[in-house]
């Protein structure tokens, strides 16, 4: 078909560019499954440093890559335009497919629409050079129809693939929370749960965030702390260790002398006399760090930050949702739709067939329109080859 390869280019580029949108949706969403759930690959791929080459979420910068090659694609009439786009669009495949390699082999998981970007990147790629190549020997051979209702098919395509993820980000099917998580929900309550670090820099600015939310939900809302001392921070567990001593009652006392507290004075001494200034034995605390069960329960706190897929803290659990890193707005905005209720939610499935649609239409579209000049004229015979 003489059309294939300009079409596949152009498929191959919608599907990065819905991809790529329905990532910035999750790199904004900071936790809340999107489109991926935190256990996913997405969120392993999403932590690591790879995702923010020169402090830029990688699906913004191939959001506005792709959708300008899309663009480039729409006026390349002539054989040095397709040159250009193939010569673009070559690096950007490339480079896709070292990214499938550091997911494989540096990352240790995949990211489905990470793949979904890529495998389109490197399809675009082999598109546009079979594009340049038959333009090169003849450009009516990759010539497509200009008519009006044939660019604009092929636009509305493009802002489909661009907003739809937006949309459907906005009303996401949220899943139940994890067994272990419900568990610790009080009936009536939204439970806040929260793994943290005493020593970590963006736990201790998260603290007073996550007090002054329970403070002022009141009855609404249950805090709860769960201890993940990091291995790099040798005054984390330690404070671990004495906030598990302590009474429930005296916790949020005792954790604003924890997080408070210079690094080098959360030692196994000194740590006890840290904590009594919150109204409780230092004694107590002592003898209580140095007991089994108060090891074995930091373990299992640490094993259930494991089992749901932490990988940095703060880690937060609002209800159902989740929240990465020190964000207290995506904290609140996730209470406010956890004490809301149940709203729309919209299938992602539904969103697949939309954006299926949109696509199929610029395709038949194309397919059923003659090729010819802007005005409907039949094609010239004689083309120049300039650009």
């Amino acid at each position: 078909m003489r059309t294939l390869p300009v079409l596949l280019l152009r498929l191959a580029l919608l599907v990065a560019i819905a991809a790529s949108s329905a990532l910035v949706v999750e790199y904004q969403n900071a936790g809340d499954p999107a489109f991926c759930g935190v256990t996913s690959g997405c969120f392993a791929v999403r932590m690591s440093p790879w995702s923010r080459p020169f402090g830029v979420p990688l699906p913004t910068l191939g959001l506005a890559a792709y959708a300008t090659l899309f663009g480039m694609t729409l006026v390349a009439r002539h054989k040095l335009r397709h040159a250009v786009v193939a010569a673009l669009a070559v690096p950007g495949g490339l480079f896709a497919a070292f990214l499938l390699w550091l997911q494989k082999n540096e990352i240790g998981a995949f990211c489905p629409w990470c793949v979904a970007v890529d495998i389109s990147a490197i399809v675009a790629a082999f598109a546009s050079v079979w594009v340049a190549l038959r333009a090169w020997k003849d450009e009516s051979r990759v010539l497509l129809p200009q008519r009006r209702p044939v660019v604009l098919a092929w636009v509305g395509a493009a802002m489909f693939a661009v907003l739809v993820p937006f949309v459907w980000g906005k009303y996401p099917v949220v899943p139940p929370a994890p067994e272990a998580i419900q568990a610790l929900q009080t009936p009536g309550k939204v439970a806040i749960v929260g793994f943290t670090d005493f020593e970590c820099p963006f736990c201790r600015r998260m603290h007073p965030a996550l007090h002054d939310i329970a403070a002022r939900h009141g009855d609404h809302v249950s805090l709860v702390r769960k201890m993940m001392p990091l291995s790099g921070h040798p005054g984390a567990e330690p404070a671990a260790l004495a906030y598990l001593c302590v009474p429930v009652d005296k916790r949020e006392a005792v954790a604003d002398q924890l997080y408070a507290a210079e690094p080098e004075q959360l030692t196994h001494e000194a740590v006890p006399a840290l904590v009594a200034k919150a109204g409780v034995s230092a004694e107590a605390v002592a003898t209580c760090m140095k007991a089994p069960q108060t090891r074995a329960e930091l373990e299992r706190d640490k094993q259930l930050f494991a089992d749901l897929g932490g990988r940095g803290l703060p880690f937060t659990f609002v209800g159902r949702r989740v929240v990465l890193g020190y964000n207290p707005e995506r904290v609140e905005m996730a209470l406010a739709q956890e004490l809301g209720g149940e709203r729309v939610a919209l299938p992602l499935g539904a969103m697949f067939v939309v954006l299926g649609v949109a696509f199929l239409l610029a395709v038949l579209v194309t397919l059923m329109t003659p090729v010819g000049d802007r005005d409907g004229g039949a094609p010239s015979k004689e083309r120049s080859p300039s650009v």
